[in-house]
């Protein structure tokens, strides 16, 4: 009973259910056993007829621990497969995930999922970005230890992603400023000083100094593609400084001759800052910590200049795949099996830069004889940002929340006076155009959220959220429309009567028919949405298409053919990688139907550990005829039977059409103004005058 109890809450993103009073306790066990209560199909065995909100939230409540749990134990299976690495930039620990977060993980989670259920072994990591002057900042204004405050946003941020529901390899967890990390940054700076790469530079008659960008509030050194255009810090948004100082660099022109200099030639990467590691700045990224004996028992100082962020991250990727690892960076052998990245995520506004030295570093490990590989990546998936909507009083510019706007007219007016620009941008506290994905996964749950980033856009393209779009209202339908077919194909099956496909008639036959080259068409075009150009959006589009298709199917179709189940099952199996909750229980649905006709739904397991569906291979074999579909001003006609061979000739294709009787009967007469052959789908659209 306790277990069931905890079930009827969902708890929120990063949230601590609060202790209860027995009184609330009783009341929740009186709900529980009320028969008004619905029930979950995976825990009772009554499956819901409709898709509704409380449902949902049942089903990504019941889910979630057993897919996680299930990826746990999948990746310590180390069977002979073909390795797949899914990396995404790992990210600041904040404390708080934001919606350029909860974008990137849900496509490298679905990336992850749909190449484990091609049958490789995946390797989708996560860390954190922790070695930095934010985390001192904000510590030092709340008066606080810099380490703790980043311990307590690391566990902060892991519980709110293990709340989404992604599926990490946690036990490859890697934290920056941690000695276990850092240590071997430092290690690779020394390799890079022994080989001569790494220097302090003379400028004129002063040795070892450097005209540089310094920050006056973050006390720190900027490299150029760190100052913005109107000549302030990237972080800080100070005027910048010309200072004269001290100062390491890395000479990347080495490298030069693999493209990998931009606009930059040797980068400072050593800033000059306070600190060496995450303690208290005063504690000196004291005199008597700096003064030192050398090994040749001779006073020396420490070096108290701190390498940026940016060094850090350009070998993450490499520690990944041995992580715990205390005798080396890494083993050669482990890197050289899961290198190079076979696909790799993150925002554009972090790609260039960070690019620039994981690619540079890379080359330079490969020249020490570290790593095989030269390259570290072999696809690279920029993301766009997500926008928030955002209202500007005109003429000032100032930016107004919604309650100080009135949206009754016809367009919105400030409470203040005065017209609203309403706009497009970047999220961030100070617009008031911000999200918490928090409260958007308590209000539309994590299937939602994740199908409408998928679907809202292609992953380069900006998503301009706005939960008055198509994007989200479709995606809801789409949920329930799914739950649908599989409720369906239970009550078709409830009837009692065995199926028997010898039973169905010419033009059932022909449904038939067209339910298996729809289903074929899918496999064929998601996958390789899902392994060339990544576009997910499509990938949805072609699922919503097939779902279409089930959807109009006739009720003896549903009882009888064993196209429907197969079709059926392979839509939610290209489901999953997108919406694993949803789709985990409308299998467990389906797996369960009446008189199951199709192997797929006899083979056990939840949908993540299915096989990816393949094309049927009589699909592939090219028929001698094909079935033209003929549209006229965009509206469906008929179907014409035209020659293989002439298909994708437009003139022949409309004399073919013209000569049939449908284009004796519809276009004999008509003025026709253009002619559209499709050029993938065998289709043709007449435009006409009416």
């Amino acid at each position: 009973m306790q277990a069931s109890l905890r079930r009827l809450t969902p708890v929120p993103l990063c949230a601590v259910q609060p202790c209860r009073s027995r009184a609330a306790l009783w009341s929740s066990a009186l709900r529980f056993l009320s028969p008004s209560i619905r029930t979950l199909f995976s825990e009772t065995g009554v499956w819901e007829k409709d898709y509704r909100t409380e449902t949902r939230r049942k089903v990504e409540e019941w889910w979630r621990s057993r897919i996680m749990d299930q990826w746990r134990k999948d990746a310590l299976n180390h069977s002979v497969r073909k390795k797949f690495y899914v990396l995404s930039m790992f990210p600041y620990p904040s404390g708080r995930l934001h919606m350029g977060h909860v974008r990137v993980y849900t496509i490298s989670d679905t990336i992850g999922h749909f190449q484990k259920m091609r049958g490789h072994q995946v390797l989708n990591p996560m860390g954190w970005d922790a070695f930095g002057l934010p985390a001192e900042n904000a510590a030092i204004e709340r008066g606080l230890d810099p380490e703790e405050w980043t311990k307590s946003n690391i566990e902060s941020m892991r519980e709110q992603l293990d709340s989404l529901g992604l599926c990490f390899n946690w036990d490859r967890e890697i934290t920056t400023c941690l000695p276990d990390y850092y240590k071997w940054t430092q290690y690779l700076f020394i390799k890079l000083f022994e080989a001569g790469l790494a220097y302090q530079k003379e400028v004129g008659m002063q040795k070892s100094g450097a005209v540089v960008n310094w920050d006056p509030v973050d006390q720190t050194v900027l490299a150029d593609e760190q100052v913005d255009e109107s000549g302030r810090s990237w972080r800080s948004g100070a005027l910048v400084e010309q200072k004269l100082l001290t100062q390491w660099f890395i000479k990347t022109t080495n490298y030069a001759k693999v493209r990998l200099v931009h606009k930059w030639a040797d980068i400072s990467v050593c800033r000059r800052t306070h600190l060496s590691h995450p303690i208290m700045r005063a504690a000196l990224n004291a005199c008597s910590w700096s003064e030192c004996q050398c090994i040749c028992k001779g006073p020396a100082r420490r070096e108290t200049d701190t390498m940026d962020t940016f060094v850090d991250s350009a070998w993450y990727y490499f520690r990944y795949t041995d992580p715990h690892n205390r005798d080396r960076p890494f083993e050669r052998q482990l890197v050289d099996h899961w290198l190079p990245v076979d696909v790799y995520v993150g925002g554009k506004e972090h790609a260039v830069m960070h690019l620039y030295y994981a690619r540079f570093l890379c080359h330079f490990c490969k020249d020490q004889g570290l790593v095989t590989h030269r390259e570290p990546f072999s696809k690279l998936l920029v993301q766009g940002l997500i926008k928030g909507q955002t209202f500007k009083l005109a003429g000032s510019g100032q930016y107004l929340k919604k309650e100080e706007i009135e949206f009754t007219g016809k367009g919105p007016v400030a409470l203040s006076g005065g017209g609203v620009e309403v706009t497009f941008e970047k999220m961030s506290k100070s617009k008031h155009n911000g999200l918490d994905p928090q409260e958007v996964v308590q209000q539309y749950g994590v299937d939602t959220v994740r199908l409408y980033i998928l679907y809202a856009a292609p992953p380069e393209q900006d998503i301009l959220w706005n939960v008055k779009t198509d994007a989200l209202a479709g995606v809801l339908r789409w949920q329930s429309r799914l739950w649908q077919l599989v409720t369906k194909l239970r009550g078709a099956r409830q009837l009692g009567d065995v199926p028997k496909p010898s039973l169905l008639k010419k033009k059932e036959l022909g449904e038939v028919k067209k339910i298996w080259g729809n289903k074929n068409y899918a496999v064929q075009e998601v996958t390789a949405h899902f392994t060339k150009d990544f576009l997910f959006n499509a990938a949805l589009s072609r699922l919503m298409g097939l779902t279409n298709t089930l959807s109009s199917a006739t009720a003896r179709v549903l009882q009888h053919s064993v196209e429907f189940e197969e079709a059926l099952a392979a839509l939610v199996i290209m489901t999953a990688p997108m919406a694993p909750h949803l789709a985990s229980e409308l299998w467990a649905g389906l797996c369960k139907v009446t008189n199951p006709q199709s192997p797929m739904l006899l083979q056990g397991g939840d949908v993540l550990q299915q096989p990816w569906p393949n094309v049927d291979p009589e699909y592939l074999e090219a028929p001698e005829f094909v079935e033209l579909s003929v549209l006229i001003n965009n509206k469906p006609c008929g179907t014409v039977t035209i020659p293989l061979q002439v298909s994708k000739d437009p003139s022949r294709v409309q004399q073919l059409v013209m000569e049939s009787p449908i284009g004796q009967k519809c276009l004999s007469e008509r003025d026709i103004k253009k002619a559209i052959l499709s050029p993938r789908t065998p289709l043709i659209n007449f435009l006409v005058n009416e």
